[in-house]
């Protein structure tokens, strides 16, 4: 398995994957691209926390409706249970990596 990769070829890839499920033991990798005026539907998890790294653009992530502006090189961290939105502000598309933890698997240790 090729351990490093590129951020925006997971654009190409179903989600947006970055690391397959298969690929990782306990996280998610994705990169996402919000276009100029687009929102995404509100989330929230009760069983993942999310960092958010953004590449590309400008926009706003509301966390509990509450906004906080990002630009190239802003890391938004979302707890669990916080309900999340982002939008894209910018002529260039907002293009983030995301990185969460897959609610439903465990360390192969812990297994058992």
């Amino acid at each position: 398995m090729k351990l490093a990769r590129m951020a925006l070829e997971g654009l190409a890839n179903e989600d947006g994957l970055v690391f397959f499920p298969e690929e990782c033991e306990t996280i998610a990798v994705n990169c996402v691209q919000v276009a100029q005026g687009e929102i995404t539907e509100p989330a929230i998890h009760p069983d993942e926390e999310e960092i958010y790294v953004i590449l590309s653009g400008e926009g706003s992530v509301w966390l509990d409706k509450e906004e906080n502006p990002v630009k190239v090189g802003s890391v938004v961290y979302i707890p669990r249970n916080v309900e999340h939105i982002i939008g894209g502000k910018s002529r260039e598309p907002l293009t983030y990596v995301c990185v969460a933890n897959w609610p439903d698997k465990m360390p192969a240790e812990q297994n058992g």
